[in-house]
């Protein structure tokens, strides 16, 4: 037998209304209609072109005749005509969407005696593939088709005849025609490159024989994974670190990403995503010889923090786009120039990748190029995919690219940025305009504690930072200026210790930097306090690189009265010292035996429901338990109000009775009733008040919480330190943004403005929803309030001047918390680390020689800019010295005097890779950096040996 005609049936009048958006069989059924029917055995029958014909007019039955019926024309073909048809002769294939078992019905009927050649025959239905798409895309594209069809039939039945004998030769000549014809065609209305981009997910679950053949095919392809995954795959079979080295060399492959573990980073501290990227980094490169130039990420991760990172490390690009869930800004774009907050850009690709096997891709496919070729300067789509592919289409495309890039090139990443002659848009997206969803996640996942686990993150981070600061700086003054390690093994166990941690792995952590915190103490009392009198006391150990004035709870006899303590306070209760520190350094103050209690003073600091210091005054609700008033003894207004909420789902109606009259509202939100109250501290330094009260639904008067609030201040400290303790009757449950437990503020005008912190910096708040873990600053006029937390990183607007900290949602254990809020503070980030970063308080039994009581080591010469870190040089440094990690917190310039314990020799800033940025003045006994805003900017500091 023999077909006189190979037709399929379209369910649209004409290509230019062809379907867009199918269910997959569907989608499926349609475009492998159209490639069957350029099988060389079907073209050879025939000796004619495949046609299409509108699936909704009368289609004349003749015998002899292929008719190919997709599933979505089911509706449109009569209900008869299927088989009326078959009873006249014509072969109809209906009712199918598996492109095999198409083929199948199409063939029987030639009753062949030979097969074709697999791999030929797959070369032809590409051609019928990238023949639908570049008519589909030439009409996208708003022109008409100028495809020579009568010479292309020439060509393409040559070469299924060809393929017919067996000539291999003759048939990809013809085929490479065929393949240029189309290219021609499509370069009438898009004559410049145009790209397609292989992007392959990969895990060790997938690293089997069909990830092996793609990264040994000529085709280039990018395959991303983290660190950790690829480690996993070449510990089960060391040869593909062998395969993967000579493709990447071959330049056919391309590994992109970098981080060693994917992790929530945006919540996370910058010192973690530098971490993560480069011990990424340095195991790709152990493993493959090579170190990634693109970003990426499969969960999100996406943050204005990254220019500067990725730049400085070595990147030349990322990808701007998320297959994860997480907001972004959607501005799809080929190639634009990303910003980040420092000003640093670096290449990126925004448009969004179609998922390579869904058959609903390939109809969207010129719809999706169109747009690339009509809005970006440099046309290109991402296909991303798993290494096992159940659909044929991409093969299709990397076949027909083999012969001419049709439909455009494929390429790596990093051709693609190499070989776009221009740099695209500047995009300088707002730091809030990144957000994660990373508490629905763990809601939705039934994590234990969504919330208190950033606590502690946030509470380790602190303590390892601390910590990690006096035995670097006991190494400098000890061993030499040149001693500090390559390898932080405390970092190493910090960075595994992340939110998402076993118990077992943040034990590890725990007792190692116990043990490291008692060592430091030792070398700490040894170098600063052995070489006096025998005399009890405390040093006190600074980290910070500000002054600050600490609230120190004495841990043996009684604060002395040194000059380095400004107030003390004895009571029963406990003993406390209000000391000045100064900057990065510390003080030793004298303890003695004496009891006798400290009197209250002329003025009691706490009375009734009234706390106060020489800064303000705190006027506690007699309702509700928690703040009414936070104000100053000049002009302002009422700085906050705070309360406990439990926040319902739905809204509830509550009914008010006055009388006879009753009055009804509505409102989501439990009343907090205080029931009774105390003064636990009344001063001289301390004034501290409890208040003990419920949480009442008003629907019903039932009590859904209790709670108890101490509420605090200090002499001399612009903060009010609150702690709370709750016991629940009912338990928040389903959408954490909804249905939680939260602290409620509140303040006068709704024209203040909203700053937050992310990304350890002062960024304005511009959503409703807030991911903000150090603070919240409410700015009014010159009056600037700020709430401290010591990580509760979710925050929801309420209204033009209230918002909710959440603190327990769905699956959250904690029942004790605490903030602070500090009243005209100017640098809220040092005030975060004031308040939760407690300085390192070491009893010793020796005093410090004379004059010798206090001192400073480092001091950073501008209040937004912290010292972070004390950090070894890296390999390629020529000379002794170290690193000072400085970061900028208020989103300004500044130049500003550096100084250390020592003089150096010379000072340079270097990248993350150790390489010079520029070199640094030394001038007299200090180092003048220059700093941009957010940068984190490390300065190598280099001394004589």
């Amino acid at each position: 037998m023999k077909y006189n005609d190979l037709i399929v049936l379209v369910p649209c009048h004409s290509l230019e209304d062809f379907p867009t958006e199918l269910g997959e069989e569907a989608a499926a059924s349609l475009l492998n209609a159209f490639s069957i029917l350029w099988h060389p055995s079907l073209l050879a029958s025939t000796g004619a072109f495949p046609k299409w014909e509108r699936s909704d007019e009368s289609l004349s039955v003749q015998d002899n005749r292929l008719v190919v019926v997709p599933t979505p024309c089911d509706e449109w073909v009569p209900a008869t005509w299927v088989e009326r048809a078959r009873r006249e002769g014509c072969v109809v294939i209906s009712g199918e969407h598996d492109r095999e078992k198409m083929l199948h019905q199409a063939l029987e009927p030639l009753e062949l005696e030979q097969a074709v050649d697999s791999e030929l025959v797959a070369d032809f239905l590409a051609l019928g593939t990238v023949y639908l798409q570049v008519e589909l895309l030439t009409r996208h594209m708003r022109n008409f088709s100028h495809l020579d069809e009568s010479h292309m039939q020439r060509e393409a039945i040559a070469a299924a005849q060809a393929a017919i004998n067996h000539d291999l030769e003759a048939t990809r000549k013809h085929l490479s025609h065929c393949f240029e014809m189309l290219l021609e065609c499509r370069e009438r209305f898009y004559p410049v490159a145009c790209y397609l981009i292989d992007l392959c997910l990969v895990n060790p679950d997938f690293a089997s024989d069909e990830l092996k053949t793609l990264v040994e095919s000529s085709a280039p392809t990018n395959l991303l994974a983290t660190a950790a995954d690829w480690e996993t795959i070449a510990e089960k079979d060391a040869a593909w670190s062998q395969t993967i080295g000579d493709s990447i060399k071959a330049g056919t492959l391309e590994l992109i990403g970098g981080e060693q573990t994917e992790l929530p980073t945006p919540l996370m501290a910058l010192d973690s995503t530098l971490w993560q990227l480069r011990k990424g980094r340095a195991t790709l490169e152990r493993l493959f010889d090579a170190k990634p130039t693109t970003w990426a990420r499969k969960r999100f991760g996406l943050g204005s923090h990254l220019p500067q990172i990725l730049d400085r490390l070595g990147y030349t690009a990322g990808l701007h786009f998320v297959m994860d869930d997480g907001i972004y800004p959607d501005d799809e774009q080929t190639l634009m120039r990303w910003e980040g907050s420092d000003g640093t850009a670096i290449d990126a690709f925004s448009r969004i990748p179609l998922a390579a096997d869904s058959a609903g891709s390939f109809l969207r496919f010129p719809v999706r190029m169109a747009e690339s070729m009509d809005y970006d300067h440099t046309a290109a789509v991402v296909f991303a995919r798993w290494p096992k592919m159940k659909t044929p289409w991409l093969e299709d495309l990397r076949r027909a690219s083999a012969y001419a890039p049709v439909l455009g090139k494929f390429v790596t990443f990093s051709e693609f940025f190499e070989t776009s002659d221009s740099q695209g848009r500047m995009s300088d997206f707002n730091t809030s305009a990144y957000f994660t969803l990373d508490l629905i996640q763990s809601v939705a996942k039934e994590e234990k504690n969504p919330i208190s686990r950033w606590t502690e993150y946030w509470g380790r981070r602190r303590r390892f930072e601390s910590v990690d600061w006096a035995k670097q700086l006991v190494s400098l003054l000890s061993k030499g200026v040149g001693s500090l390690p390559e390898e932080n093994k405390l970092e190493s166990l910090l960075e595994a210790a992340h939110s998402e941690a076993s118990s077992e792995t943040l034990t590890t952590f725990d007792k190692e930097l116990a043990e490291t915190e008692q060592a430091v103490e030792k070398n700490l009392s040894r170098m600063f306090a052995s070489k006096g009198q025998t005399g009890k006391g405390m040093l006190l150990v600074n980290p910070q690189s500000f002054a600050r004035k600490s609230l120190i709870k004495w841990k043996e006899g009684q604060p002395g009265t040194d000059q380095g303590i400004l107030q003390r306070q004895v009571n029963p209760s406990g003993s406390y010292a209000l000391v000045d520190l100064p900057p990065c350094g510390f003080l030793w103050v004298s303890a003695n035996g004496d009891q006798t209690q400290s009197p209250v003073g002329k003025t009691a600091m706490a009375e009734e429901l009234t706390l106060r210091n020489e800064l303000f005054q705190v006027a506690l609700s007699d309702v509700t338990g928690g703040i009414a008033r936070v104000s100053t003894y000049t002009r302002s207004p009422n700085r906050v109000s705070q309360q406990i909420a439990f926040r319902f789902p739905q809204e509830r109606t509550v009914v008010v009775e006055d009388g006879e009259e009753r009055e009804s509202f509505k409102t989501y939100y439990s009343f907090m009733q205080m029931r009774e109250s105390r003064v636990l501290s009344a001063g001289p330094v301390v004034g501290e008040i409890e208040t003990i009260g419920d949480l009442v639904d008003g629907q019903n008067d039932e009590v859904v919480a209790t709670y108890r609030q101490v509420t605090r201040v200090v002499r001399g400290r612009p903060n009010v330190d609150v702690e709370i303790e709750l016991d629940l009757k009912k338990t928040p449950s389903g959408d954490p943004w909804t249905n939680y437990i939260g602290c409620r503020f509140a303040w006068k005008h709704t024209t203040a403005s909203l700053t937050g912190s992310m990304q350890q910096a002062a960024h304005a708040v511009g959503k409703q929803r807030i991911e903000a873990p150090q603070y919240l600053e409410i700015a009014d006029d010159d009056f600037r309030t700020t709430i401290l937390t010591p990580g509760y990183p979710f925050h929801r607007k309420t209204g033009d001047r209230m918002i909710d900290t959440l603190l327990i949602t769905e699956g959250e254990t904690k029942r004790k918390f605490q903030f602070s809020i500090a009243v005209d503070v100017k640098y809220p980030m040092q005030a975060h680390l004031d308040a939760f970063s407690e300085p390192l308080v070491i009893p010793t039994d020796t005093a410090p020689p004379e004059g010798g009581q206090q001192g400073w080591l480092f001091f950073a010469g501008a209040a937004n800019v912290l010292l972070t870190r004390i950090l070894p040089t890296y390999k390629n440094a020529e000379k002794t010295g170290f690193i000072v990690r400085l970061l900028e917190t208020e989103g300004r310039t500044k130049t500003f005097p550096l100084k250390c314990f020592r003089t150096p020799q010379a000072a340079r800033q270097v990248n993350f890779q150790g390489e010079t940025i520029h070199s640094l003045h030394v001038q007299d006994d200090q180092v003048m950096v220059e700093i941009a805003p957010y940068e984190i900017c490390d300065v190598e500091l280099t001394f004589d040996s």
